[in-house]
C-alpha cells in the first residue's frame, strides 16, 4: 500500500492543480485514489502503483483526450492539466517497509452516477432498455477509438485475451470437471485460431474492461430513443408497469487495461459482464440480442466478426476461470475469489447448452 494521507494528497492537488475541496478515499486494487469535491467541481486524484510506467498512464490520458473529439456523446472522465501544463507528474512515496517508490499522479474529473451492476440488480429495472443503452455506449466508444494510435498500444496487459494460452497450466487446478473440460476446449480453440483471426479481421485499440462496475448509468424517462429500444427488443412481462426504472449508460471509466486486439473483443467482454445479470437462458439470449443490435447501429461488425463472437465470449469466460483459479491458489484464504465465479461457470454451461450453431445464428441475426 502506498503511504499517503488524505491531507497530504489534498496538498499535492492544491500545489499542482490549484484545486481544493473535501477529500475522501476511493477503493482501488493497487493504486491510491481520492475523490475531491468542492466549488470547482468533483475530481479523482489518482496515484498510480509504481508498476505502472509513464507510458501505461500516457496511453490512458491520450485516449481520453482523443475521445473528447471522437466520442462527445459519452460523459467520459476529462484530463485536468496541472499549472505547468503537464498531465502526469512524478511522485516519490513510501511503502509500509519504508522503501521509496517512484509513482506518478494525475487528476481527472469525477463521473457521477450509478454503476451498471447496481442498476441491473434492482428488481424494477427495465433490463432491455439498459442493455440496449450499453450496446450503444460501447459501440460509440469503440468507434471513437477506431483511429486512435499510441506508442504503447502494442503492450501486453494481464487481462488481454491473448494471455489465455499462457494460462494452460492452470486448467489442471480447476476443480469442477465439467468446467475444466469446457475451459480446456475453449482455450485450445482460441489458441489455434487467434493468429489467423488477427491476420484477417479488423483490429484496434480497445477499452478491454467494460465490466459492470466500470459502466456509469443514470435514470431517464422511457421515451424517445428508449421507446424505440423497447420496440426493437423483446419486452419484459413488466415493461408497461409505470414504476419500472429506465437507465441509460452515460460513461465508461477505467482505461487501465487498454490494448490492441480484435475490435470484436471489446463487444465480447461487454457481453460477458452484462450476462452476469441475465440468469436464465431466455434472458441470456435477449441480453445478447439487445446489446448486439444497438452496437451494430453505431459501429457495425462484419459477418466474419459476428461468427467468432461466441468463441471470443467463451475465451474471456475461460480466462476469468483460470485467472481466478491462479489467484485462489496463491491466496486460498480468500474464498470470495471462487464465489465470484458462480456466474462465469453458469454462463459456460448455458453457452454449451445453447450450442454453437444457435449461438452463431443469434449473432448473425443482428445483420438479418
Amino acid at each position: 500500500m502506498l503511504k499517503i494521507s488524505s491531507d497530504q494528497a489534498l496538498q499535492l492537488v492544491q500545489q499542482h492543480w490549484q484545486i481544493t475541496g473535501e477529500i475522501n478515499d476511493l477503493p482501488s486494487y493497487a493504486d491510491r485514489n481520492f475523490k475531491i469535491s468542492g466549488a470547482q467541481g468533483n475530481f479523482v486524484f489518482k496515484i498510480a502503483n509504481p508498476n505502472w510506467s509513464y507510458a501505461d498512464l500516457d496511453i490512458e490520458n491520450a485516449a481520453l483526450l482523443h475521445l473528447v473529439h471522437t466520442c462527445p456523446d459519452l460523459a467520459l472522465p476529462k484530463i485536468m492539466l496541472a499549472a505547468d501544463g503537464s498531465h502526469i507528474i512524478p511522485l516519490n512515496l513510501y511503502d509500509d517497509a519504508g522503501n521509496t517508490l517512484a509513482c506518478h499522479m494525475r487528476l481527472l474529473t469525477f463521473v457521477s452516477g450509478q454503476v451498471y451492476a447496481e442498476a441491473a440488480q434492482q428488481t424494477n429495472t427495465d433490463l432491455a432498455s439498459l442493455e440496449y443503452s450499453l450496446g450503444l455506449a460501447i459501440g460509440k466508444l469503440d468507434r471513437g477509438l477506431s483511429d486512435f494510435q499510441h506508442p504503447a498500444m502494442m503492450r501486453e496487459v494481464d487481462w488481454s485475451i491473448s494471455q489465455l494460452p499462457g494460462l494452460i497450466d492452470e486448467i489442471a487446478h480447476v476443480e469442477d470437471a465439467e468446467i475444466r473440460a469446457l475451459v480446456q476446449r475453449h482455450l485450445h480453440y482460441f489458441a489455434d485460431n487467434e493468429s489467423q483471426w488477427r491476420q484477417t479481421l479488423p483490429q484496434a485499440v480497445i477499452h478491454n474492461d467494460a465490466n459492470d462496475y466500470n459502466v456509469i448509468v443514470s435514470t431517464v424517462e422511457p421515451d424517445g430513443d428508449h421507446a424505440q429500444q423497447k420496440n426493437s427488443n423483446q419486452a419484459s412481462a413488466h415493461e408497461s408497469d409505470p414504476v419500472r426504472a429506465h437507465y441509460q449508460v452515460d460513461a465508461i471509466i477505467d482505461f487501465g487495461d487498454m490494448c490492441f486486439h480484435l475490435r470484436a473483443v471489446d463487444l465480447a467482454i461487454t457481453i460477458v459482464y452484462a450476462l452476469q445479470h441475465a440468469v436464465d437462458i431466455s434472458r441470456v439470449k435477449q441480453c445478447i440480442t439487445a446489446i448486439l443490435r444497438a452496437y451494430q447501429g453505431v459501429h457495425p461488425l462484419s459477418e466474419p466478426e459476428l461468427r467468432i463472437l461466441p468463441a471470443l465470449i467463451n475465451a474471456r469466460l475461460s480466462q476469468s476461470v483460470l485467472m481466478a483459479t491462479r489467484a485462489f491458489r496463491k491466496n486460498p484464504a480468500n474464498t470470495y475469489i471462487l464465489v465470484s465465479q458462480i456466474g462465469v461457470h453458469r454462463l459456460l454451461r448455458q453457452f454449451e447448452e445453447i450450442g454453437a450453431d444457435e449461438l452463431e445464428q443469434l449473432m448473425l441475426s443482428a445483420i438479418r
